[in-house]
């Protein structure tokens, strides 16, 4: 078992050394460049998702939500999002996305087969930005399920 200890305190060692870097001079500070992504995942994102499932909901089909919003276990705001078909029984389920905002200010979208794409800062990716990415993934979602 020594080997795995060694493993992982030199895995929190490098972290350590990550974050004493990102904190040098001329960085924000690490809580309100989270504080900020997660306060545009609140404000932007969640608002969108929910007038998109209040759209699809007479076709019984909604965006789910998986949101990390909490600095204790992640460096950034994560939201993961995906499409499924409501009710009982074995249901369709879409490709997950992800949403990164890095750094407190640069959203980044991820999703299976695909570079990430950068969205712009948070400042510029605003509500019709995450509109269109809902759009795209309905349609992708409706070529998926029959």
């Amino acid at each position: 078992m020594p080997a795995l200890r060694d493993a992982f305190m030199n895995g929190r060692e490098w972290a350590g050394e990550r974050s004493k870097a990102a904190d040098g001079p001329g960085s924000d500070h690490p809580a309100s460049t989270f504080r900020d992504g997660a306060d545009w995942v609140r404000r932007v994102l969640v608002p969108t998702i929910d007038r998109g499932n209040a759209e699809l909901q007479p076709v019984h089909v909604a965006f789910q939500l998986d949101l990390n919003l909490d600095p204790r276990s992640t460096n950034h705001a994560h939201a993961d999002f995906w499409l499924s078909e409501l009710g009982e029984g074995q249901r369709a389920v879409g490709p997950k996305y992800s949403i990164n905002v890095l750094g407190g200010q640069h959203v980044w979208l991820y999703k299976p087969g695909a570079p990430g794409r950068d969205l712009g800062t948070i400042d510029r990716c605003g509500p019709d930005a995450i509109q269109t990415l809902l759009q795209d993934a309905a349609e992708e979602f409706g070529r998926m399920a029959r």
